[in-house]
């Protein structure tokens, strides 16, 4: 070393640790920004903390047109789902099930029958109706239908179901709607459920909670006055 050079000092073991702290608490901040950034996008801006919520939040904020798919009645009838509803001319409170199932249908078909019962005491029964869609169309042929309309205790004025004519289509059925359908024992269904608005045109407009029946009457019945404005 050059004898008139000075030393260059040794960073201090104080020095070199709080560059590390600094070091660590950047790579915190920045995760932090991230896990937030990320938690933002999936909950929709925070407004949101369920994939359920955000589904109906989602369709209340931008109704969604649903696809035109062929469906079987139970009288063996095939038509277009956006042409039934058009000819139909109501708003409808859509739910899907299948017919075997002994868990979530089972109570959804005791509030549609619930449902049935306020439209025909209030006498609505010439502007909204009750849709049932049946997502198991390998299962739900023409009898099952005609079975499950008899076991329902279905007042054809107000309630009917359907099913998918084609199987391919389910996969378009079940998204539009935000449906999940998972596989479970027996050969039966996991599934979500509520009480889906939609209107003559072919557009789901609102999704209300299936233990709130009287809020999806008073959704439909103000969709039918507005139309008549």
């Amino acid at each position: 070393m050059d004898r008139n050079s000075s030393p260059v000092p040794e960073p201090s073991l104080a020095a070199t640790s709080g560059q590390g702290l600094l070091k660590t608490f950047a790579a915190s901040l920045f995760a932090l920004a991230a896990g937030l950034a990320t938690v933002g996008h999936a909950t929709d801006g925070g407004r949101s903390f369920t994939t359920e919520t955000l589904r109906r939040d989602e369709v209340a904020r931008e109704p969604r047109a649903i696809p035109d798919l062929a469906v079987r009645d139970a009288s063996g009838q095939v038509t277009a789902l956006q042409q039934m509803l058009a000819a139909d001319g109501r708003v409808q409170i859509v739910d899907f099930v299948y017919t075997r199932c002994q868990t979530v249908c089972t109570s959804l078909g005791s509030i549609y029958q619930q449902l049935q019962q306020r439209l025909l005491d209030q006498g609505l029964q010439g502007r909204i109706g009750l849709l049932s869609i049946s997502f198991d169309p390998a299962n739900d042929d023409t009898a099952a239908l005609q079975a499950y309309t008899t076991r329902m205790r279905m007042e054809s004025q107000a309630w009917r179901v359907v099913a998918l004519a084609l199987p391919s289509d389910r996969r378009r059925l079940l998204d539009a709607f935000g449906i999940m359908v998972v596989p479970a024992a027996l050969g039966e269904f996991e599934h979500n459920a509520a009480l889906h608005i939609v209107t003559a045109d072919g557009r789901l407009v609102r999704i209300i909670d299936i233990h709130s029946p009287a809020e999806a009457i008073e959704v439909a019945r103000s969709l039918t006055q507005a139309a008549v404005r």
